[in-house]
């Protein structure tokens, strides 16, 4: 009976590793071919990012303006 239960978990354990064993070896093979993938570079260059900050006066606005609402 001992032998028969430490068959069973041999045969779990050794299922779960080759199940793992599996999931790596598929997310190295997806890094792989991701490499050749076009890909977009989702951050802006320092160039084109300029245009979108706000100045100080934009920001003071913004909080004269929610304090406004605060108080009403």
């Amino acid at each position: 009976m001992l032998g028969e239960g430490l068959v069973i978990v041999l045969i779990g354990m050794g299922t779960v590793f080759l199940f793992l064993a599996v999931l790596v070896i598929i997310m190295y093979g997806f890094r792989f071919f991701i490499r050749f993938l076009p890909v977009e570079n989702r951050s802006p260059s320092p160039e084109t990012a300029r245009g979108r900050d706000a100045t100080p006066e934009e920001i003071a606005a913004a909080v004269a303006a929610i304090r406004k609402f605060k108080n009403k």
